[in-house]
C-alpha cells in the first residue's frame, strides 16, 4: 500500500530551521542534507511501520513513530511522524535533532 506523505507546518518549521543553521556552516552541506530529509521523508510512503515507537508515543492516544536520518550523535535528526492506516496518510510531526530531548 503506498501512503500519501504530508509535512504538518511545524514539521516544515523545523525542517527549514535544521536547514538555516547547517546553511550558516556550510551552504553545500546544507543544499545535501535537505536534499536527502526530503527524500526520506518521501521513502515514508512505502511501509511507515517498518519503523520504531518514538519515545513520545506513551505520552500519545495516537502511536508516534520515529525515523533516523543522518549518522553519528551530531549529525542524527528524528521525524516523528502519525500512520493513519484508514487514511493511507503518513503526517510528519516535527524534526527534531537527535541531541534534543523527547517532546
Amino acid at each position: 500500500m503506498t501512503y500519501r506523505v504530508i509535512v504538518t507546518p511545524a514539521a516544515e518549521n523545523d525542517l527549514r530551521t535544521a536547514y538555516r543553521y547547517i546553511r550558516s556552516q556550510s551552504p553545500r552541506a546544507a543544499r545535501d542534507w535537505i536534499r536527502r530529509a526530503r527524500q526520506i521523508v518521501r521513502s515514508l510512503a512505502h511501509h511507515p511501520e517498518r519503523c520504531p515507537m518514538a519515545p513520545e508515543s506513551a505520552s500519545f492516544d495516537q502511536p508516534i513513530r520515529e525515523l533516523l536520518f543522518g549518522s553519528g550523535n551530531r549529525g542524527t535528526y528524528r521525524f516523528l511522524f502519525a500512520v493513519f492506516a484508514e487514511e493511507k496518510s503518513v503526517y510528519i510531526l516535527h524534526v527534531r535533532h537527535g541531541s534534543m530531548l523527547p517532546l
